[in-house]
């Protein structure tokens, strides 16, 4: 007689009113029908204010530690109900894939009579999550319909008013008005970079007098930190257009990870007025020429990240990302002298960072390349692979989640990281680095130099991040460098890897790709 079935149970709720169902109640429901079947619960996934229509099952924070790492120490998934579980026929179909993968894992739900094991029943989940996903769709068409009323309208649709302006309520609904303290500030911004002087020393100047920044007036300085003046900041200010009034909305930028504030028109085509202007039309036209001319193109920056090793190499003094910063220098004969260093994206002088800056190849690239070819260079590439346990001829008549003892396992793919690396551009070293959660805290030399942070567990959290992104631009092997980028390959076949120096329970792996 094989073992019991091993239930998890997960429950999942968007936003809690008096008419949705409580999580409580959720799992009361499924813990008695797990009890009813003879089933063992052996735990329960919470995901609370999570949308089942934005976040598929396997990005939910609760969830997907047991589909992955945890994924032998159960055999069936129990749900309330199938729209708790998905809203969208695409996530049901790929939860169906991943649990015929893995162990042929039932998933039921304890209100819903169907057996997602068989065929009819797979036919009739598809039924079910097909209305669930209608019912999802005319729900957000009429969250869309009232947003797009309220953008077109006067009204405030909430959050921080723009910097110049108040909120003032007026028939139930909020509204703006001309905050007189924080217009001067912008005004007298605008009126100096008219006359001339750069963003960067009206920032300073506005540190000096303490002049309260963005942050402090918007969070009104409950933490009791220093919030600073960044340029960036005071220019995006100084060319949006709600300093004219008029109304902006938040757009995606296609190809890009960012959005772009665009304006609003009504249905003549004009744009949406909000309130009246902190600057007049001519100043504010006079004011975007003038950034735009000191804003030279041979100084704009690129769309693409160009330092290397982003989101790996962090400031040594305060831990935020290092970036690479390019000076250009105008000579007498019309030439530019080019000068690029690393350095702390942290504000120039700031108490918070000493400010550290590195020369890119002699003190970042090279240095930090031959330490980790030293640390984990030599350590093996493995693929991590889930292992069913095999059935004998009586186990066969029962049903498959009664005799299941899978379990993981890793499986060398015949490599070394050092070996890997040789044959990738820079950025996707970085990329590597980043999947295995490697980070390197950057000291100049007379500070001690640089040092490496690599986790317990980076080979699993490399297997798991590499097959993610594999599974969904559809790649089917490693990374390859262009035969035009030699550097990354120059600098790790200078360091010969050393076994010695590989990190106990370190070694990089791969994975079969999730749901």
């Amino acid at each position: 007689m094989g073992r019991p079935p091993r239930a998890l149970i997960t429950v999942r709720l968007a936003v809690r009113t008096e008419s949705t169902t409580s999580p409580e109640r959720q799992i009361a429901e499924c813990k008695s029908f797990c009890e009813r079947r003879g089933w063992d619960v052996v735990g329960v996934a919470r995901d609370l204010s999570v949308s089942a229509t934005a976040v598929p099952p396997w990005k939910r924070p609760g969830l997907s530690r047991w589909l992955d790492d945890r994924a032998p120490e159960f055999d069936v998934i129990v749900f309330w109900r199938l729209d708790r579980f998905v809203r969208r026929v695409s996530d049901l179909h790929q939860m169906i894939t991943w649990a015929e993968r893995h162990g042929e894992k039932g998933l039921v739900s304890a209100t819903e009579p169907f057996d997602l094991t068989s065929a009819t029943g797979k036919a009739m989940a598809t039924m079910i999550a097909t209305f669930a996903q209608m019912e999802a769709h005319a729900a957000a068409e009429r969250v869309a319909s009232s947003r797009a009323h309220l953008l077109t309208s006067a009204r405030w649709g909430g959050s921080s008013p723009p910097f110049g302006y108040r909120t003032y309520a007026k028939d139930g609904a909020r509204y703006l008005e001309i905050n007189p303290t924080t217009a001067d500030i912008v005004r007298e911004a605008a009126r100096r970079v008219i006359d001339g002087e750069p963003v960067n020393a009206i920032c300073r100047d506005f540190e000096e007098r303490g002049v309260p920044s963005p942050a402090d007036t918007y969070q009104r300085n409950k933490s009791g930190k220093d919030f600073v003046w960044y340029p960036r900041t005071l220019k995006g200010i100084l060319t949006s257009p709600t300093l004219l009034g008029q109304k902006t909305r938040s757009e995606d930028v296609p190809g890009k990870k960012y959005k772009q504030r665009v304006l609003v028109h009504d249905q003549d085509g004009l744009p949406v007025r909000m309130a009246e202007g902190v600057l007049d039309q001519e100043t504010f036209d006079r004011l975007q020429d003038t950034l735009t001319d000191s804003a030279s193109p041979i100084l704009r920056r690129s769309a693409d990240p160009r330092t290397p090793l982003l989101n790996v190499i962090k400031c040594g003094g305060c831990g935020k990302n290092l970036q690479l910063h390019t000076t250009r220098k105008r000579r007498k004969d019309g030439t530019y002298r080019v000068t690029e260093r690393i350095r702390c994206l942290s504000r120039v002088g700031s108490p918070a960072c000493p400010g550290y800056v590195f020369r890119p190849e002699e003190e970042i690239i090279t240095p930090v390349l031959g330490m980790l070819v030293r640390a984990v260079g030599a350590t093996p590439v493995t693929r991590r692979e889930y292992v069913q346990r095999a059935k004998t001829s009586g186990e066969l008549k029962h049903p498959p989640f009664d005799v299941h003892e899978d379990h993981w396992q890793f499986v060398p793919v015949g490599t070394t990281f050092a070996e890997r690396w040789r044959s990738m551009e820079l950025t996707e070293i970085g990329k590597d680095l980043i999947r295995a959660g490697i980070t390197v805290r950057c000291h100049p030399a007379e500070r001690g130099g640089h040092v490496l942070e690599i986790p317990e567990d980076f080979r699993e959290q490399h297997a798991k991040s590499l097959a993610q992104s594999r599974s969904h631009d559809g790649r089917a092997g490693t990374p390859t460098a262009s035969p035009g980028d030699s550097r990354p390959r120059e600098a790790l076949s200078s360091r010969s890897p050393s076994r010695s120096n590989t990190p106990s329970g370190s070694a990089a792996t791969d994975q079969e790709p999730r749901p």
